[in-house]
């Protein structure tokens, strides 16, 4: 989810480089699709389950002109090798990967306070200055604010409560559990009310989590909140805490990064307004 907000940046330089009407679909596995849901600037959302198989045929109907691939993964490289025999052009992210290695091993900065966001941007570097396009429709490069509905029944998103994200996509990221209690402990102590987010696979923790607190102001969500309740928790949220942090930077939340093997000096939080200069549009019709 996080991966996905950080890329919103993109889908508006692309609309703000490419000449004419420009034409942005996106391609993510179906759990994240949510957090897609009223981004500015995209044409069509693509998903799939488990394989790119799934949707290769379709995509190859299409006839994009270019492929952005800001995943750079097995999965991305399937799609664009299958796109490149229809004429498809495809630019792939520098991740850095060596250079973050070396920053969370040894301490050894070779990224000088990039962030992620000028990392996926700079992708586009064959069309130009991403920033520089993007300033020139008064746009800063924030982050694209996911859309939230009304909450469901027992679902409730009253303001001004701790939101803690018991989830982790990978084990490095991952907080114990025993830890989780030192920090609902420290918080419930002084009085503060306390939101738990995640998916199925953290119901059983929160669901412990609540129990040990019992009579304190602990409520879970996992399992049972919607992506578009998940923001809107996140959006009420007086302070989040773990792996939403890139949710809360799109509503100036602050937040707390706790513990896990990734290092947070990454640079993957919330991307703020960034300098950017100007750029014009004309008139084809672009699909990417």
């Amino acid at each position: 989810m996080g991966d996905v907000i950080l890329t919103s940046p993109v889908v508006r330089a692309l609309h703000a480089m490419l000449e004419g009407e420009v034409e942005v679909h996106y391609l993510t596995k179906s759990a994240f699709s949510g957090a897609l849901e009223g981004m500015p600037g995209l044409h069509k959302v693509w998903t799939i389950d488990r394989t790119t198989v799934e949707v290769e045929a379709a995509l190859l109907d299409v006839g994009f002109h270019y492929i952005i691939d800001l995943h750079a993964n097995a999965r991305s490289g399937f799609i664009k090798r299958a796109l490149r025999n229809n004429g498809t052009l495809d630019l792939t992210v520098d991740k850095k990967s060596i250079e973050k290695i070396l920053l969370v091993r040894f301490g050894w900065d070779r990224l000088r306070g990039e962030h992620v966001v000028e990392r996926y941007l700079n992708t586009l570097i064959p069309f130009g200055d991403a920033l520089s396009a993007l300033g020139g429709r008064g746009d800063a490069g924030a982050l694209a604010v996911p859309a939230t509905k009304g909450a469901s029944e027992g679902v409730s998103t009253r303001s001004g409560r701790v939101v803690l994200a018991l989830g982790a996509a990978h084990v490095g990221k991952a907080i114990p559990l025993r830890h989780w209690h030192d920090i609902v402990g420290h918080l419930t102590a002084q009085g503060k009310s306390v939101d738990l987010i995640g998916g199925p696979d953290e119901v059983a923790m929160a669901a412990e989590l609540v129990a040990v607190f019992e009579g304190c102001d602990v409520v879970s969500h996992c399992g049972i909140a919607t992506w578009s309740e998940t923001f809107a928790l996140i959006r009420k949220g007086a302070v989040v805490g773990r792996g939403r942090y890139r949710g809360h930077a799109c509503w100036g939340r602050p937040s707390g990064a706790h513990g896990g093997g990734v290092g947070m000096h990454i640079s993957c939080f919330g991307n703020g307004p960034m300098d950017a200069a100007s750029k014009h549009s004309s008139s084809r019709t672009r699909r990417s």
